[in-house]
């Protein structure tokens, strides 16, 4: 019998998965596959960026998903449970599926799926560029994630407003309470009533954080699952950026400013380390340029002091100057790189 199963838990650093998954096994000499349960712990913000970062040009994503996550990826608006209810039609007193059965179904019902998906990955990016303000727009400084959250669902379509809150349709909570802190933790648990009444008094005064609630939130809807990722990331006011080597979402370790990312990028160097070299380089090429700039302006304000009987030599400093400030406005707009401002420089300072 399959039925799907997928909770998750959220940590400061970490996210924990406990769902079901499919794995093939070898079955009276024949391969079948069968559902089973597994934890996955990851950093935080894991499942929402595997799917953001997905290839979605085809459907081996959500494939892959299945296996992973199990029947939950499969279970979206359009095919509601369909296939589930087919596995489990097929094979009604069996704990097991065949393999051409289960991978034809699988086949099938990710093609069906697709196109939700690809909507999904679309909306979330969307969300994301605005309430994290990927883009630094102006007007969205100074606000909280879920102050711009509520701005952008007021400035989209009543369409998109509805597919959006669709996605949040199918999740449960649960809790319980985390006192693990505890220096007396493990005592604490062979305490009567009142021997655990005085320890907790006892450390409550030094230390206040591990009467933490753990919140577990299950989910029959894959989709479901990524946006909320996203929505209790805005509602938690935890960053998340666009890495500046790899182009891809992560959440800053330590909530810092960071601007790149740890992924494995090239060489088995992460962005992380990719950009600070690449950063340094280019300040090292920021200051050459610089030097450059300013021993060139340098010559031609002399030259026009020590020559204030020739006008044209005051003319060409002014004209340079001007022209040299415009080239250094549009490296700050992205329009132009140092290595051109170096160049114009380099052909400039004789011919003014």
């Amino acid at each position: 019998m399959i039925f799907p199963y997928f909770s998750l838990n959220f940590t400061n650093k970490e996210e924990i998965i406990f769902s079901h998954y499919f794995k093939i096994i070898t079955s009276s000499f024949e391969n079948r596959y069968e559902q089973s349960l597994h934890t996955i712990s990851k950093p935080i913000g894991s499942l929402l960026f595997e799917f953001l970062d997905a290839d979605l040009s085809n459907e081996y994503f959500v494939k892959r998903a299945t296996l992973k996550y199990g029947s939950i990826a499969l279970d979206t608006d359009s095919l509601n449970n369909d296939f589930e209810d087919q596995l489990n039609d097929a094979d009604k007193y069996e704990e097991t599926i065949e393999q051409d059965l289960f991978e034809s179904l699988l086949n099938e019902y990710s093609k069906l799926s697709i196109n939700e998906y690809k909507q999904l990955q679309d909306d979330l990016k969307h969300i994301i560029n605005f309430v994290y303000n990927i883009d630094n727009k102006n007007y969205l400084h100074n606000l909280t994630p879920s102050q711009r959250y509520f701005i952008f669902l007021q400035n989209i379509s009543d369409e998109e407003k509805l597919r959006i809150f669709s996605y949040i349709s199918s999740v449960e909570m649960t809790h319980d309470f985390d006192f693990s802190a505890l220096e007396s933790f493990q005592k604490l648990k062979s305490c009567n009533a009142e021997e655990m009444a005085k320890i907790i008094k006892k450390e409550d005064k030094k230390n206040h954080n591990y009467n933490l609630t753990n919140y577990f939130y299950s989910f029959s809807s894959l989709i479901s699952a990524y946006y909320f990722c996203l929505f209790h990331f805005i509602e938690n006011n935890i960053p998340i950026k666009k890495c500046k080597n790899c182009g891809k979402y992560f959440i800053p370790e330590n909530r810092n400013s960071s601007i790149y990312c740890n992924r494995i990028f090239e060489n088995k160097k992460a962005c992380k380390e990719i950009g600070a070299n690449n950063a340094y380089n280019e300040k090292l090429k920021k200051d050459e340029v610089n030097r450059l700039y300013r021993r060139s302006l340098s010559a031609k304000k002399m030259l026009a002091n020590r020559n204030p009987d020739i006008p044209i030599y005051l003319e060409k400093y002014e004209k340079w100057k001007s022209e040299a400030n415009k080239f250094k406005q549009d490296i700050k707009e992205g329009k132009k790189t140092e290595e051109e401002f170096k160049n114009w420089i380099e052909e400039t300072r004789k011919n003014y």
